[in-house]
Order: structure tokens, then sequence, then C-alpha cells
């Protein structure tokens, strides 16, 4: 049975190994456009060109612009200039490509143009910005002995502990007091310059970070002290709501207590007191007449009994103070043989005169 292995660089179908490549293009990327493009430094390079002139030159992603005199001492590498008669030149157009692509395929052009060996072949290429679409590459070509020629030179002029210079070949068409694109050959001393734009780049990428953490810091922190704020007002709110728990209970079972006692007073207002009433109606019913039953409900009063004319008897009544609604519940009815008639009389008393609780002016 044969053996297959799951291949780890594979993720649902994505392809986890370029991951970092992309990462890479995308930050070339970044970095190219305008608004970020000071995060990348310039270095200074001291270029020696034909003829013994000397010049100072800012370098910052490929372009190359004549320095300022002030500082032009300050140079952090060398770099040489390569006649243009010992290099062969081509002009890629490509369609605009990431770092690494475009790399592949400047060194396919390379392996079919080179007229030199593998080992012999001593390349660079620069490549301007994509307009229209279409990516213009300059390429130059030349061998090995003809660059260690050019750094044997430079060699015996400064030392043998000078560092290795960049090798460089100007555009043919380039002005030499504007900005250019050097064409800087691959594997001699470009490392310098590199550690130099690496070693800005990362230093600005950290300044503009801490930038971006106090900025934060400057947004959030009244945030944080108004929620500081909040907090403690919440706490010292629910301290005073423990502190004046006791008293806010003693208030709630003293407005309990309160309202208690008016509905007592609510139901004693329309009680009537028997003495008031009996001292009315003693008064009122005359000697030939009496009650048999004396019924209070609330501020209604139902009298059972006998008179010699019931109707009188409702008249008198009803012409006593704080008397109202005075009537006969039924007919009065005279039993044969009797000579008085029986009587159910219902009236309402004002409980403010005839009530426990009278108010000032009733009756006593």
């Amino acid at each position: 049975m044969a053996l297959t292995s799951a291949d780890n660089s594979r993720f649902f179908g994505l392809d986890l190994s370029q991951w970092p490549r992309q990462w890479r293009a995308a930050g070339v990327l970044l970095l190219g456009l305008p608004a970020l493009g000071w995060l990348v430094p310039a270095v200074r390079v001291r270029l020696r060109q034909t003829a013994g002139r000397r010049s100072v030159w800012e370098v910052a992603r490929g372009v190359a612009t004549p320095a300022p005199r002030v500082g032009a001492d300050d140079a952090r590498a060398q770099a040489v200039e390569l006649p243009t008669d010992r290099v062969l030149e081509r002009r890629l157009m490509l369609p605009p490509l990431a770092p690494a692509d475009l790399a592949q395929a400047v060194q396919l052009e390379v392996a079919s143009a080179s007229p030199f060996g593998a080992g012999q072949t001593v390349f660079g290429y620069a490549a301007a910005p994509a307009q229209g679409g279409v990516c213009q590459v300059d390429l130059a070509i030349t061998s090995r002995q003809q660059v260690e020629q050019v750094l044997q030179v430079v060699a015996l002029e400064a030392g043998s502990a000078s560092a290795t210079p960049e090798v460089w070949v100007l555009p043919t068409s380039a002005d030499p007091s504007g900005p250019l694109r050097p064409v800087v050959l691959q594997g001699c001393g470009e490392g310098v310059r590199a550690v130099a734009v690496r070693r800005g780049l990362a230093l600005r990428l950290g300044l503009l970070a801490l930038a971006l953490a106090l900025l934060a810091a400057l947004i959030v922190t009244p945030t944080l002290l108004l929620r500081q704020r909040a907090r403690q007002a919440e706490q010292s709110l629910g301290d005073l709501q423990r502190q004046a728990a006791p008293q806010i209970a003693q208030r709630e079972a003293l407005v309990q207590r309160v309202e208690r006692l008016r509905a007592v007073g609510r139901v004693m207002d329309g009680q009537l007191a028997l003495a008031p009433v009996l001292d009315m109606l003693s008064r009122t019913i005359p000697d030939g007449a009496w009650l048999t039953q004396l019924r209070v409900e609330g501020n209604k009063l139902v009298l059972n009994g006998s008179a010699d004319d019931a109707a009188a008897l409702v008249q008198l009544l009803a012409a006593q103070p704080g008397a109202r609604d005075v009537r006969l519940a039924s007919p009065a009815t005279r039993s044969q043989g009797a000579s008085k008639e029986t009587f159910i009389i219902e009236m309402n008393l004002d409980a403010g005169r005839y009530g426990l609780v009278r108010r000032a002016g009733g009756a006593s």
C-alpha cells in the first residue's frame, strides 16, 4: 500500500509557504505610497564617478538626488561608477510585479542575454514605478572581471581597510544635476546601505508606533477618567444608601403608619356616635312614640318602632339639623285593634355633627 504524507504548507486550500512573500510584497507596496514614503530613510552615498569626479547623493527607494553641501561629509556608504562602455544595458517593459517575481523575471532575462558564464556574470537592475500598466526596468550586465578591476583601483586609492563600495551604472540619459535612478550591481557593497535603511525604517516605525500609542493614550485617558469617576460616584452612592438604609426604613414605616392613621380617620369620619344620636332622638321623638330597634350603618340610621303618626315623625326627624334623606323604608302599618302605626324609618346623619370625630361648630 502506498503511503502519502499531508502537505503541512497548505491550510484549507491556502499555500501558507507563500504568506511571508506576500506580506513582504504588501509591505513594499505600502512603503511605496506617497503618504508612507517618508518612513523609508534616505542614505547619503559618496559616489566616485569617472575621471575622478566625486559627488554626494541621497538615495531613497531607488532614487538618488544630489545631497546639499551642508553635511556632505557624513556619507554612510561609498559607491563607484562603472562606465557604461563596460556593461551590457537592456531595457525591459514588464507588467507590474511583486519584488520577488520581478527579481525572478530579471534573472531569467540575465540567464538568456548574458554573454558571460554563470559564475562570471554580475548584474543589477532599477525598476521605475509602473505607469499605464507597464513597469520599465533598466538592466545592466557585466563580467566579474570588470567589476574587480574598478574595485581594485578604489581600494588602492582608499587603502585596504576601507569597506567594499557599491558599484553603480548611471543611465546614459541621466541628468548629473538632478534626480536619477542608478542601476546598482548586486553582490558588491550594497549591503551597507541596506542595513542603514533597515535600521532607519525600524527606528521610524518605532517612533510612529510610540506616537500612535501616545495619541491613543490621549484619546483613551479622558474616557478612563470619566469611567473611574463614574465608578467612584456609584461606590459613593452605594455607601450613602447603606448608611441611610436605617433612616429610609424608619421613614417607610412612618409613612405606612400615617397611611393607616389616615385610613382609620376616613373610617371614623363616616361613623356615627351613639351619644349625640340618642340625644337628638330623645329630643325629637314625641312621648307617644317609642323605638323597638336602633341600627347604625356608617352614617345611616335605621329606626324601628311605633308611633301615632309615622309620617308626622318623619317630618320631625327631617327638620333636625344634620339630618337628610329621611324616609319610610316601607309603608307604615297598623295592626287590627292597635292604636299605633309600626314604622321603619331610614335617615342619613351628618358625621361632622353626629360622628365620632366632629368638626368645629357641630353639635356637642
